[in-house]
């Protein structure tokens, strides 16, 4: 409560004990248009001074009162370990080419210093002056949410990824391709897995792990749900198919 939160929400989510908290989203750090995107440092500073963005995938202004260093906090006082999903120069309409992708990879190798820096930091002083001077356990990135098939991701997703492990080695990069279609081109720590389908073909899934070799990138499943019209949603079928998956 003392970082702003609702007790009563807050309390839920801690009552969940959670293990990971994967933020900002999936469509919604994306936009439908990159004007429209999140920006993670509007998003931090004194609360009256960010100017807010419309979440054009959902339909709604947010003044970003829950923004980047909200989001850390909260996996802080949870216990949780934070995923951040970072915009790689892609919206759900747009794509921004290789050959112009810098800008967006420093944006991000700036956003993970506001969250490690040192306070001595350009980035890290800012972190400190928000009152929490002590670097955050950031360690995990993903790279982008559901965008292997774009033209541009791989070719990006190569920059960024150089980026992040010439200054921070240690950190885990996430990629949206799953395990089928990465190669040693596009190399990765984890790859995220999005199930969203019936009730019937996710009791199917229940195996869906079991022959995947145990070498190389690891599967991280960060999006499951019961969608279909079989069980529709939020009923007890729909609860015990993704009891099954997991």
């Amino acid at each position: 409560q003392r970082h702003g939160y609702r007790k009563d929400l807050a309390s839920m989510l801690a009552n969940l004990k959670p293990k990971i908290l994967k933020f900002p989203g999936g469509n919604y750090v994306m936009g439908n248009y990159l004007s429209n995107a999140f920006r993670w440092s509007e998003t931090v500073g004194p609360w009256e001074e960010r100017p807010g963005h419309f979440n054009d995938v959902w339909g709604y202004w947010t003044d970003d009162g829950l923004g980047f260093f909200e989001f850390l906090q909260l996996a802080e006082d949870l216990g949780a370990c934070p995923v951040w999903v970072v915009n790689d120069g892609a919206s759900r309409n747009e794509q921004v080419p290789s050959a112009t992708i810098a800008a967006f990879v420093k944006d991000v190798v700036d956003g993970i210093e506001f969250a490690r820096g040192d306070p001595g930091t350009s980035w890290g002083s800012v972190r400190a002056a928000m009152g929490h001077p002590e670097p955050f356990q950031l360690n995990y990135i993903s790279m982008g949410n559901q965008e292997c098939s774009m033209h541009y991701y791989k070719e990006n997703y190569r920059k960024f990824y150089s980026a992040i492990k010439a200054s921070y080695p240690d950190i885990k990069i996430i990629s949206s391709c799953d395990r089928s279609t990465i190669s040693p081109v596009e190399p990765a720590d984890l790859y995220d897995v999005h199930v969203y389908t019936s009730s019937g073909d996710m009791f199917s899934k229940s195996s869906m792990f079991d022959s995947t070799p145990r070498g190389g990138p690891k599967a991280i499943v960060s999006e499951y749900a019961v969608t279909g019209n079989d069980a529709g949603r939020g009923t007890l079928v729909a609860a015990l198919a993704e009891a099954a998956f997991l």
